[in-house]
């Protein structure tokens, strides 16, 4: 035998091995649940199942059992691959495919839609159906305009999850929102996100009514534009003081609004006139689009993602008054930097700012709890839709389902499948990293390099 033939044998035998131990390795890869085997390289994290899914799915006491009902040869893979990965999450959850095709009898015993998923409960005698067209959303306006359909969102696990806390627990409330102020209306993404806590809001006006409706355990005030009216003052003054609570989103103004005012007083807090800015936290080195400093060990900003942000825009400020009234609490979550400004027609007063504060007063009764923002951008539609990375929403969900001893924070936010701008909080150092110190590192080392090989 030739030398080249038996290096040729040795080739083709060792080639023959690989190729063994690659389908064996595949093999075994294969039988591995889903979650091990695919891993999410999407930019947001689109298919990961996030903290809050994991707290609650942990936290099962009970079987939760889900159905895609459809013709699987038609179901988006992205959908069945995340309902999967619940399976892996709990022993309590099993997930199950029924061919709407083959076995419509085993549909119409579930008393399920086609092209669905179905999430049941038994042992709560509860279920919920999503619609598969709820997972995927897409943008209406660009199929009208171009005819083309474009994907927008991911709400796998904004739906998933809040399905299973619906059918796990008995939990349905209320929050009453005024109008009658020039109120902004809550944007869609909000009010889904209520929905998904097992939250419904229903508007109300005060004068109107006459009255605080008597199950009221959470009045929302969302960017009122004018003064809370004399009768409106004493009725919310009196829910408080009779154990409610109350979320105000104030917002900037240039003129007092004493009576709204008044009752911030009362809970050690007081809306400054003028607008709030910050020099050394700014994006885009805009002092009136500030990061706040989100302050740790409070319920409100529990499980918020340290390396995330805020963005607030055209913020009012806010502060403690000088003496806080005896009984209350006051608990500041969000603030400028100590760079912050109040800026008025005439001045700029330097001083750190509140811009969100949570405060509890000690009531003969029990409590009653105030939180208010000074910004309603905190929840606008279109700000957080632009940049989908920003914390906004949980701050404001975590500080609307603190008012609550049976309601647990389960709304999470579809994620965008389209580009993500990114949040820089400091972009001045940034800047001046990328654009000047890197490339004259890179620089100064390819002329080091290239010196050295040419006195060779």
């Amino acid at each position: 035998m030739t030398r080249k033939l038996k290096k040729g044998g040795y080739t083709a035998i060792l080639s023959v091995i690989v190729i063994a131990v690659v389908i064996v390795i595949n093999m075994i890869v294969n039988r591995l649940p889903q979650n091990l085997r695919q891993w999410d390289i999407s930019s947001n994290q689109i298919y990961t199942v996030g903290d809050t899914t994991k707290e609650l799915v942990n936290a099962l006491d009970k079987d939760v059992k889900i159905y895609i009902v459809a013709d699987p040869t038609r179901v988006d893979e992205r959908i069945t691959g995340f309902v999967n990965r619940y399976a892996a999450l709990s022993s309590h959850i099993k997930v199950e495919t029924v061919d709407s095709v083959l076995h419509p009898e085993q549909v119409k015993s579930l008393e399920a839609e086609d092209n669905s998923v179905l999430v049941v409960c038994e042992a709560a005698d509860k279920k919920e159906t999503i619609s598969l067209a709820e997972f995927i959303k897409y943008d209406e306006a660009s199929y009208y305009y171009y005819g083309q359909s474009k994907e927008t969102e991911f709400d796998g696990e904004g739906k998933l999850t809040s399905a299973i806390s619906h059918v796990t627990n008995d939990v349905q409330k209320t929050v009453y929102v005024t109008e009658g102020h020039g109120e902004n209306a809550l944007g869609e993404t909000v009010t889904d996100m209520l929905g998904k806590s097992g939250l419904t809001s229903i508007n109300v006006n005060l004068l109107t009514e006459g009255s605080i409706p008597e199950d009221c355990q959470l009045l929302l005030i969302n960017g009122p534009q004018t003064d809370l009216a004399d009768d409106e003052k004493t009725m919310i003054t009196d829910y408080l003081n009779n154990g409610g609570n109350a979320v105000i989103i104030a917002g900037y103004s240039d003129k007092a609004r004493e009576n709204l005012n008044s009752i911030l007083n009362e809970y050690g807090l007081n809306l400054e006139i003028g607008l709030a800015a910050d020099t050394k936290s700014a994006y885009q080195n805009n002092p009136f689009y500030i990061f706040p400093t989100i302050k740790s060990g409070n319920e409100i900003t529990n499980g918020i993602d340290a390396k995330g942000a805020a963005l607030v825009i055209q913020s009012g400020a806010m502060t403690e008054t000088t003496e806080v009234p005896e009984g209350v609490t006051v608990t500041p979550f969000m603030e400028t930097t100590d760079g912050g400004l109040l800026v008025t027609e005439n001045e700029q007063i330097e001083g750190t700012y509140l811009l969100g504060a949570a405060s509890e007063k000690t009531l003969d009764s029990g409590t009653s709890r105030l939180t208010v923002f000074t910004t309603p951008t905190l929840i606008e539609e279109s700000l957080n839709q632009t940049f989908s990375n920003l914390t906004n929403l949980d701050i404001f969900m975590n500080a609307v389902t603190a008012n609550y001893d049976d309601v647990v924070n389960v709304s999470i936010p579809s994620k965008s499948l389209e580009v993500t701008y990114n949040t820089v909080t400091h972009g001045g150092m940034w800047g001046l990293l990328f654009i000047l110190v890197i490339p004259a590192v890179t620089l100064g080392a390819g002329l080091t390099i290239w010196l050295k090989r040419r006195r060779l």
